[in-house]
């Protein structure tokens, strides 16, 4: 009898975890429309309530199939709220927690991006772009962190310009 007592208790605690889980996956789904929704005015205060939605999620779950999703959309939305440096430490959270995710080589790329366009920091976007290069020289992104690594170190425009006719002659 306390073994059927106990395998019950089990049963329903595990029923209840999973209930949870499936409430904030679709809490986050809903806030995902809510902030979204209007990609020309992101609400920084609906923006905080979704990172935060998904670094609770990855906390309360984190060997979920989902935590690295959740992790790369968390950097996302920093970056496009001009947060760079939470955006990059989220970016490096991905790459060291989930290491044989498909969002890392992703991740090591846009690291260059953010560092380029949001932080405006050229030094850091070469590192992240040549290390992302250096560790994925197979990639189909490679092509494009050249091109933004070459605009990086570009005085101006112009110089871009001069480039380009050089290679095409």
């Amino acid at each position: 009898m306390k073994r059927l007592f106990l395998l019950l208790f089990v049963f329903a605690c595990v029923s209840c975890s999973a209930d949870k889980k499936q409430k904030d996956r679709q809490a986050i789904e809903q806030m995902e429309i809510e902030t979204i929704s209007d990609v020309k005015v992101i609400s920084y205060e609906k923006a905080d309530s979704l990172i935060n939605r998904y670094l609770d999620y990855v906390k309360n779950y984190p060997e979920d199939s989902l935590c690295a999703t959740y992790l790369y959309r968390a950097a996302d939305v920093y970056a496009n709220t001009k947060r760079c440096l939470d955006a990059i430490k989220t970016y490096d959270r991905l790459i060291a927690e989930y290491p044989n995710d498909e969002y890392v080589e992703l991740a090591y790329f846009l690291k260059g991006v953010v560092y380029s366009q949001t932080c405006l920091n050229k030094e850091k976007a070469s590192e992240s772009f040549e290390l992302f290069i250096s560790k994925y020289p197979n990639s189909k992104r490679v092509a494009e962190a050249r091109v933004l690594l070459m605009m990086d170190t570009m005085k101006d425009e112009m110089d871009l310009i001069r480039q380009f006719e050089q290679k095409n002659q």
